[in-house]
């Protein structure tokens, strides 16, 4: 990781707690309906506004090949940062999560990584700690290039509208 910082936030998508780094998480939002977007990529649930700014939110459900997100009391929108692959600027997106458990600190070399062989790619690692297990994200992993210029494109026609 690329950040000094050592603190992850977890979150719960179905039964499995994931972890992304702070570093790439701008904000924590309370559950608000996306603006639905016809024809729009499979896991893609609509676009937020986010400080002046249209920007997608992904049904981690979904993408993960896991159910879809259902929306209680406890859903939450976490806003992160993702590169892009094709080039060396970044974008924001919204991922659902059923819930965000906690924040917790730890080092590279308390995780257990994930032969490069494996797939999905975008998990980089696990770590236990306390008794739970997490799935460590790489966001920069989770979108293919071609996924990637389809979001970007769909939200350049939103902001048309």
């Amino acid at each position: 990781m690329e950040d000094i910082n050592n603190s992850y936030l977890s979150f719960k998508v179905g039964s499995e707690t994931f972890a992304i780094h702070v570093g790439r998480v701008n904000e924590i939002r309370e559950y608000e309906a996306p603006r639905n977007m016809p024809e729009s990529i499979s896991f893609m649930a609509g676009v937020i506004d986010h400080r002046d700014e249209v920007i997608p939110v992904i049904d981690t459900g979904v993408k993960f090949g896991m159910n879809p997100i259902e929306v209680t009391p406890l859903t939450c929108i976490i806003i992160i940062d993702v590169k892009r692959k094709d080039d060396i600027s970044s974008f924001r997106m919204g991922i659902l999560a059923d819930a965000v458990t906690d924040v917790f600190e730890a080092v590279e070399e308390d995780f257990k990584n994930i032969h490069n062989d494996y797939s999905p790619n975008y998990i980089q690692a696990t770590i236990n700690i306390n008794e739970h297990f997490y799935l460590i994200l790489n966001s920069d992993e989770v979108f293919s290039v071609n996924e990637i210029i389809s979001l970007c494109k769909e939200v350049e026609e939103i902001k048309k509208q």
